[in-house]
């Protein structure tokens, strides 16, 4: 028995799609861990800023520099378990990273001057949602589906709600992570 070029073709396209599902699969269970600590961080910071606003800074210090960690665990460890790289490769990677990110912030405080920890917090915010957004056109939909949801759960916040927007960015940032990082984990 022989395949027709037809049937060929669409066993190929099959194939394909087959394969381009298992790896927007594989990129979602990679992403769950990272949503769900940084959800949980983001809750416990909004609340320890809400319950002692004068240790709003060094609580939300003290909770990043936390996830810093853990993240960079996290990403040793999917070096170790999903790519050619070293775990040190990818270590390095991540501080390069964590640094450009510091420095990209630190210039665009400098130059624009947010006068609230309000606008601070919104802006770091949205662009925590843009990079969720950017990453999911590479990755698979529901990455970008979590950072439209967070955009607007912080816009309407800062519009609806001004005098609770530190707790409910917190509360409603840190649950949309955390109800992101179950959505990928049962893809």
């Amino acid at each position: 028995m022989s395949i027709t070029k037809n049937e060929a073709e669409t066993a190929l396209r099959d194939t394909e799609k087959a394969e381009e599902h298992s790896l927007t699969l594989h990129h979602y269970e990679v992403a769950s861990p990272y949503l769900l600590l940084w959800g949980a961080l983001w809750i416990i910071a909004g609340i320890i800023s809400v319950i002692s606003p004068e240790n709003a800074g060094t609580g939300w210090l003290i909770v990043d520099t936390i996830g810093i960690v853990a993240t960079g665990y996290l990403v040793a460890r999917d070096a170790q378990r999903f790519t050619k790289h070293s775990a040190r490769s990818e270590g390095l990677r991540y501080m390069a990273a964590v640094v450009i990110i510091t420095v990209f912030l630190t210039m665009t405080f400098t130059i624009f001057n947010p006068v609230s920890g309000i606008q601070i917090q919104s802006f770091i915010t949205v662009l925590i949602a843009a990079i969720y957004m950017l990453m999911g056109l590479w990755t698979g939909y529901r990455l970008t589906v979590i950072g439209a949801i967070l955009a607007v759960l912080v816009v309407s916040a800062l519009f609806l709600a001004p005098a609770q927007f530190p707790l409910i960015v917190s509360i409603l940032g840190g649950s949309a992570l955390i109800a992101g990082g179950l959505w990928m984990r049962r893809a």
